[in-house]
């Protein structure tokens, strides 16, 4: 299950960083797909991941995991908030940092979804989890890699990042084998819940809505969310 997680999330992010390479600033049809992605990411925590929580642990613990792990992206998310000081630092260089810190940021936020892959048992919920570690980490991949190309770097780079930012999903998958418990596997379900949740919001279909057209995003999360809806029915 720990190399199922590994590759899943690093070739998620590795097509991200392919498509970022291909797109070379063409920053419309990136957030095309950011918008899909987020339709896909929405409707596989509406019908697969929200009610394997709710029926596995109840309403409450299913609520306090979500909100906790929301909580948890906010304090990452404001860790490495950083000012730009333009005369000292030149654009190859901040575009380098940038890159580095989204690098940890998602990195980080994969631990918990490890645990949760680990300490889960349901075949189903397993399926779901993987299908959004994919989807999840394309845009994460475009994100991650548009300020590193800008900066310069090769495919093999992105090769090799996408590895190491896989990482902590395997080391969490590792922690949660030894965390089996029906209230223990909802919380860690609906806090990875939560965590994809706010990270799909504001860091992919937030966005999107400002750098392209709303109307576009929008049909495009309608058609992602559409199309995992009608896939997971067929099922």
């Amino acid at each position: 299950m720990w190399l199922l997680g590994f590759l899943w999330t690093s070739t998620g992010i590795f097509i991200g960083g392919m498509l970022a390479w291909l797109f070379k600033g063409i920053n419309q049809k990136a957030y095309i797909i950011y918008a899909l992605c987020t339709g896909v990411i929405l409707g596989l925590i509406s019908f697969e991941i929200l009610p394997e929580a709710v029926e596995s642990g109840g309403w409450l613990s299913t609520i306090v995991g979500f909100i906790l792990g929301m909580m948890l992206f906010k304090v990452l998310h404001s860790s490495v908030h950083f000012k730009q000081d333009k005369e000292i630092h030149a654009k190859k260089k901040i575009y380098i940092r940038t890159g580095i810190l989204l690098m940890l940021s998602f990195a980080v936020h994969n631990l918990p979804v490890g645990i949760t892959l680990g300490a889960n048992d349901e075949p189903d919920f397993t399926k779901a989890i993987l299908q959004t570690l994919l989807f999840h980490s394309i845009p994460e991949g475009i994100i991650l890699f548009i300020p590193l190309i800008l900066a310069g770097l090769n495919i093999f780079t992105v090769l090799i990042i996408s590895l190491l930012v896989s990482i902590p999903v395997a080391l969490g998958v590792f922690i949660g084998s030894f965390l089996v418990h029906p209230l223990l596997n909802t919380i860690f379900m609906s806090f990875a819940m939560g965590m994809i949740f706010i990270v799909t919001v504001s860091e992919i279909l937030y966005p999107a809505l400002h750098k392209s057209s709303v109307f576009k995003i929008l049909c495009g999360t309608s058609i992602g969310f559409g199309l995992i809806g009608y896939y997971l029915h067929l099922l």
